[in-house]
C-alpha cells in the first residue's frame, strides 16, 4: 500500500482543478491510491467506492447511489461524482443513473473523497460531499499494464493500460478493459467494453493543451428483488427480468496558460453523453380512476406487464479559473457553465382480467398502456473566489464565495389508454420552467502546529437547487407546477490530521442544519395510473457525527482502520422527530497487508456498515417504517510476485457467506453475492 503520510507530497485536486498538498486542505480528504484500486477482487468503481472509507454505496433499481455523511435517497443530487473534475451526477434523481462504472478502473490514478461539501466551488449538489476520480491521463509516465482475472461466476475480464512520453513535450494514455460473466442470481449476466486515453501536450513554457475521451458500451440482464421469503428458501432465486443496453461517450479539451511562475490559467471544455435502454417483463396491479361517464373505477389484478424505457442524457460546459500567487497566501477565482438536457421516455403495457372495482366478480378481457415522456434541462452559470490568505508562518485563513444562477425546467406528457367494456383515453401535459439564484460561503482555518501536523475548522453554507423534474406535481388526474426553492445547508466541522511515530491519523467532527429540505409526497406509488406526487420545501434536518482514520506502519505489516459515525434527525416537517431514511448509523472498515517475504503479500478487509430505517406507503398511502439490520463481510487476498514484471493474485470475497442485501424494503430484497472467488494476473511493465 502506498503511504498517505506525506503530507507534504500528497496532493489532491479538490481547488478548481489545482493541485493541492494535503496538509493545506482545511477538510477531511480521504486518497484511495491505484494499490487500492487496482485490488484484484474490484471489478469497477462501484465495488472501489465499497470497501472506501466514509462511503456508503446502495443500490436502486436504476443503479448505484453513493452517499457520504447521511444523505441517504438524497445523496445523487447532494454528493457530486467527478471524473477529472467533470460532474457525472444526472439531473433526474428519480430514475437518473449514477455512471461510475463507465470509467475503467485501470485508468484511475487515484480517488479523492471529500466528506461535507465544498459548495463554493462546485456550487449545487455538492452540499452532501464530492468524489473525484482521478485518472492517468497526465501521469507523464511510461508504463504498460496487462491484466486478466477469473471470478466465480464465469466471470471473465482483461485489459491494458498504457502510457508513454512519445518525445520530451508529447504524452499519450490509453486504457482499455473488457468484462464478461453471469452473475450471483440466475439468469444474471453482463458484458462490457471500455475505452478511454488522450494527449498531453506541452507546447511551450507558457502553453499547454490536452484532449481526452472515453467510450462505454455494456449490456446487463438482471433481475428485481424478491420476497424476503423467497430469499430465506434461495438467495439466487430470480425476480422479475430487467434488460439493460447503455453507451456513454465522454470528451474533453484542457487548456493551460502561465503568465508567470505566480500566475497560471485553466480552461476545460466538455460533452458528455449517456443512453440507458431497459426492459423490464413482469406482474402488475393496476387501477384506471374514475373518468368521463365511467360509473366505477377498474382493477386488473396480476396482469401481464412489460415496461420499456428509455434514457438520453447530453451534458457540455466550460469551466474557467486561474490561480494567482502571492507573497501571503493563493487566490482562485473561476467561472463554470453546464447545459444538460433528459429525453426520458416509457411505455408500460398491461394485459388481462379487470372488473369494476364493486364487481369483483364480473371479469373480462382488456389491457392498458401507458406512455410517459419528459424532456427537461437545467442550465447553470456560476462564479466564485477562494483566497488562502498566511495569517501566520502557521495559520492560514481560508474565505470563499459562490454565486450561481440556474436556469431549469422542459416538458412532460403522459397518455393513458385502457380498452375494457370499451375505450377511456386521457392525455396530460405541461411545460414548466423555473430560474434560481444562490451563493455560497466558506470561511476556515488551517493552523499547522508542526511539519506534519495540522488542525482546522470550516464553516460552510452551501445549497441545493432544484432538479427540473422536482418543480412539477402531479394532483389528481393533472400536472401542476409548484414554487419549490432551493435547500441551504450549514456546515460546521473541526479536524486534525497528522504523522506520529509511524501512525498517521485523520479525525473530523462535523454538523450539519439543512432548511427548505426538498421533499416528495407520493399517494398511490405502486400503481401508473393513479400515482400522485408533490414535491414541498417542508423538512428541516440536523445531522452530526465523526470520522477516524488510522494507518500505523510497522516494517513488514500495514495496518488501517476507519470509523465514520452520522446521526440524523428531521426537527421540523411531516416527519419531524424522525431519522432520514436510507442513512445507516455508520461504517467500520478494517484492514491491512503483510509481506510475508520478498515475493509474497497477503491483505485482509473487513467492511461493517450500521442499519438503517426505510419508508415505504401502504395502499392507503399510510407510512410504514422498517429496520433494516447492520451487516458485514470480509475480503482476503493473497499476492504472489512471480519476477519483477508479473504478479498472481488469488483472493475470497466474503469469506464467512454473511447473507446482506444490497437493497432492501420491509417485504423485498436484492441479495448480494456469498462467499465467492478471484484469480488474477497483472504484468506491469
Amino acid at each position: 500500500m502506498e503511504k498517505t503520510i506525506k503530507l507534504e507530497e500528497t496532493v489532491v485536486v479538490s481547488k478548481s482543478g489545482f493541485d493541492t498538498p494535503l496538509v493545506s486542505e482545511n477538510k477531511n480528504v480521504i486518497v484511495l491510491f491505484k494499490d487500492e484500486i487496482d485490488n484484484g477482487n474490484h471489478k469497477n468503481v462501484e465495488d472501489v467506492l465499497r470497501d472506501a472509507p466514509n462511503v456508503i454505496v446502495q443500490e436502486t433499481y436504476f443503479g448505484p447511489r453513493v452517499d457520504i455523511r447521511g444523505n441517504g435517497e438524497k445523496s445523487i443530487s447532494k454528493v457530486k461524482i467527478l471524473s477529472d473534475g467533470i460532474a457525472l451526477n444526472p439531473i433526474d434523481e428519480s430514475m437518473g443513473t449514477l455512471p461510475i462504472n463507465t470509467i475503467p478502473l485501470n485508468s484511475i490514478e487515484r480517488i479523492d473523497i471529500t466528506p461535507g461539501g465544498n459548495s463554493v466551488i462546485y456550487g449545487s449538489g455538492s452540499s452532501g460531499g464530492v468524489i473525484n476520480i482521478i485518472t492517468k491521463s497526465s501521469l507523464k509516465k511510461d508504463f504498460l499494464i496487462l491484466e486478466t482475472g477469473i471470478k466465480s461466476y464465469d466471470f471473465r475480464s482483461g485489459g491494458i493500460s498504457f502510457g508513454q512520453n512519445l518525445n520530451e513535450n508529447l504524452y499519450g494514455n490509453f486504457n482499455y478493459t473488457y468484462l464478461n460473466g453471469n452473475g450471483y442470481r440466475d439468469g444474471d449476466s453482463q458484458e462490457s467494453n471500455n475505452f478511454s486515453g488522450g494527449l498531453d501536450y506541452k507546447i511551450d513554457e507558457k502553453n499547454r493543451v490536452k484532449v481526452t475521451m472515453g467510450y462505454f458500451k455494456g449490456d446487463r440482464d438482471y433481475s428485481t428483488g424478491i420476497s424476503k421469503e423467497l430469499l430465506k428458501e434461495n438467495r439466487k432465486a430470480a425476480g422479475f427480468p430487467i434488460d439493460s443496453d447503455s453507451k456513454r461517450k465522454t470528451y474533453s479539451l484542457d487548456y493551460e496558460y502561465k503568465f508567470s511562475e505566480n500566475l497560471t490559467f485553466l480552461t476545460t471544455l466538455y460533452y458528455q453523453s449517456f443512453k440507458r435502454d431497459f426492459k423490464e417483463i413482469s406482474l402488475m396491479d393496476y387501477e384506471v380512476p374514475k373518468v368521463g361517464n365511467m360509473p366505477h373505477e377498474i382493477i386488473g389484478k396480476d396482469l401481464d406487464s412489460s415496461m420499456y424505457g428509455s434514457f438520453k442524457e447530453n451534458s457540455k460546459g466550460i469551466n474557467l479559473r486561474g490561480k494567482y500567487q502571492y507573497l501571503n497566501g493563493e487566490l482562485i477565482l473561476g467561472y463554470d457553465y453546464n447545459y444538460t438536457k433528459l429525453k426520458r421516455d416509457s411505455e408500460i403495457k398491461a394485459s388481462g382480467e379487470f372488473f369494476p372495482v364493486t364487481m369483483p366478480y364480473f371479469k373480462i378481457k382488456g389491457e392498458a398502456e401507458v406512455n410517459l415522456k419528459n424532456d427537461i434541462f437545467k442550465e447553470s452559470n456560476g462564479i466564485y473566489g477562494l483566497n488562502t490568505y498566511n495569517l501566520t508562518d502557521k495559520l492560514e485563513l481560508v474565505l470563499g464565495a459562490k454565486y450561481e444562477h440556474s436556469s431549469l425546467g422542459g416538458k412532460r406528457t403522459s397518455e393513458t389508454e385502457v380498452v375494457t367494456m370499451g375505450k377511456t383515453a386521457y392525455y396530460r401535459e405541461i411545460d414548466s420552467d423555473e430560474k434560481t439564484d444562490n451563493y455560497a460561503l466558506e470561511v476556515g482555518t488551517n493552523y499547522k502546529y508542526s511539519s506534519s501536523g495540522t488542525f482546522y475548522t470550516r464553516y460552510e453554507r452551501g445549497f441545493t437547487s432544484p432538479l427540473p423534474g422536482q418543480i412539477t406535481d402531479k394532483v389528481g388526474n393533472h400536472y401542476e407546477k409548484n414554487n419549490l426553492k432551493s435547500e441551504i445547508s450549514h456546515n460546521f466541522e473541526v479536524g486534525m490530521r497528522d504523522y506520529y511515530e509511524e501512525i498517521f491519523m485523520n479525525l473530523s467532527v462535523f454538523s450539519n442544519f439543512t432548511s427548505n429540505e426538498i421533499v416528495l409526497i407520493q399517494k398511490n406509488s405502486y400503481n401508473p395510473a393513479i400515482k400522485e406526487w408533490q414535491y414541498k420545501n417542508l423538512n428541516e434536518v440536523r445531522k452530526f457525527g465523526g470520522e477516524l482514520y488510522l494507518e500505523e506502519y510497522f516494517e513488514n505489516l500495514t495496518l488501517y482502520q476507519s470509523f465514520s459515525y452520522v446521526n440524523t434527525k428531521i426537527t421540523k416537517g411531516i416527519y419531524e422527530g424522525e431519522e432520514l431514511p436510507l442513512v445507516p448509523s455508520g461504517k467500520i472498515v478494517l484492514g491491512g497487508s503483510y509481506n510475508i517475504n520478498e515475493k509474497l503479500k497477503f491483505n485482509a478487509n473487513f467492511n461493517w456498515v450500521g442499519s438503517y430505517m426505510v419508508k415505504e406507503y401502504e395502499r392507503d398511502n399510510t407510512p410504514i417504517d422498517s429496520k433494516v439490520k447492520s451487516y458485514n463481510y470480509t475480503d482476503l487476498m493473497l499476492t504472489y510476485k512471480v519476477n519483477e514484471y508479473f504478479d498472481l493474485s488469488f483472493g475470497i470475497n466474503n469469506l464467512f457467506n454473511e447473507k446482506y442485501n444490497y437493497e432492501e424494503t420491509r417485504d423485498i430484497a436484492l441479495p448480494a453475492p456469498g462467499r465467492n472467488y478471484f484469480i488474477t494476473g497483472k504484468m506491469s511493465i
